[in-house]
C-alpha cells in the first residue's frame, strides 16, 4: 500500500482562522435578546469613539472613507461620508445575522487589498480591529499606502489586548509606540490619547481596580506623497 499524501496545514493560517471564528462567535449570537444586548453596548461606545478620534471635527461628508474591521456595526455609521467601504474578513458570516449593504460591506482582509486601492481614501478608520488582523505590521503598511496625501487615518485599540483581556480572538499585543514606529515617517500626529499620558481607557474589562482597559486613540494625517 503506497504512502498517502495529505495536504499540509500552515500553522499560522490555522491559528488565524481560529481567531476569526472566535470573533464571529462574539457577534453571531443565536439568541435575539443576547445579540441585541451585544450590539447595544458596542454601539453606545461608538459615539464616544467618534469624539475621541475627532471624527466629528472633520468634513467627512465629502470624503471617500474606508473602515477596516468594521464588523456588522461599523463606527462610520455615525458619520457622514461621500463614499464608504467597510472591509472585514468575517462579513459573509455576519450577513447570516445582520442586514449589511452589498455595495458597502465586503469580505476582505486589509493585508490583501491590492494596488487598485492605492492612495484612494481620504479617511481610513480602524477601531478595535488592528489587534485582530493576521499581521499588524502588514495591515499598517497597506493603510499607509491606501491613504491619499493629506488624508487621515483614525486608529483606536486596546493596549496589549491579548494580555489585558485574554480571549481566543485576541492574539496580538499593540501599543501606540508600535503605530508611531510604523507610521511616523509619513504621517503627522494630529491628535493622541494614551493610557500612560491621559489614562485613556475603553470597554468594560477590569484593570487595576477600575473598569476599562488601557487603550490608545490616534488621528494621523499623511504628509508624504504631495506632487
Amino acid at each position: 500500500m503506497g504512502n498517502r499524501k495529505t495536504a499540509s496545514v500552515d500553522p499560522a493560517e490555522e491559528y488565524y482562522q481560529e481567531q476569526l471564528e472566535a470573533e464571529v462567535d462574539t457577534w453571531c449570537i443565536p439568541d435575539d435578546v443576547l445579540r441585541h444586548e451585544k450590539v447595544q453596548r458596542e454601539r453606545i461606545r461608538h459615539y464616544k469613539l467618534v469624539k475621541d478620534l475627532l471624527l466629528d471635527k472633520l468634513d467627512t461628508h465629502v470624503m471617500d472613507v474606508l473602515e477596516i474591521g468594521g464588523g456588522p456595526v461599523p463606527v462610520t455609521d455615525l458619520i457622514e461620508f461621500g463614499t464608504r467601504m467597510v472591509v472585514d474578513p468575517n462579513t459573509d458570516d455576519y450577513c447570516n445575522y445582520f442586514a449589511l449593504s452589498e455595495t458597502e460591506h465586503f469580505t476582505m482582509k486589509v493585508e490583501e487589498m491590492g494596488d487598485e486601492f492605492e492612495e484612494r481614501f481620504d479617511l481610513i478608520v480602524c477601531t478595535n480591529a488592528l489587534d485582530h488582523v493576521q499581521c499588524a505590521s502588514a495591515a499598517v503598511d497597506r493603510i499607509r499606502h491606501m491613504a491619499r496625501p493629506g488624508g487621515f487615518v483614525a486608529l483606536m485599540c486596546a493596549e496589549n489586548n491579548a494580555l489585558t483581556n485574554p480571549h481566543p480572538c485576541h492574539k496580538i499585543n499593540l501599543t501606540a509606540k508600535d503605530i508611531h514606529r510604523w507610521m511616523d515617517p509619513e504621517f503627522e500626529t494630529v491628535w493622541e490619547l494614551t493610557f500612560g499620558k491621559d489614562r485613556y481607557r475603553y470597554g468594560w474589562v477590569e484593570y487595576q481596580e477600575k473598569r476599562g482597559q488601557p487603550a490608545f486613540a490616534l488621528l494621523l494625517r499623511k504628509c508624504a506623497g504631495y506632487a
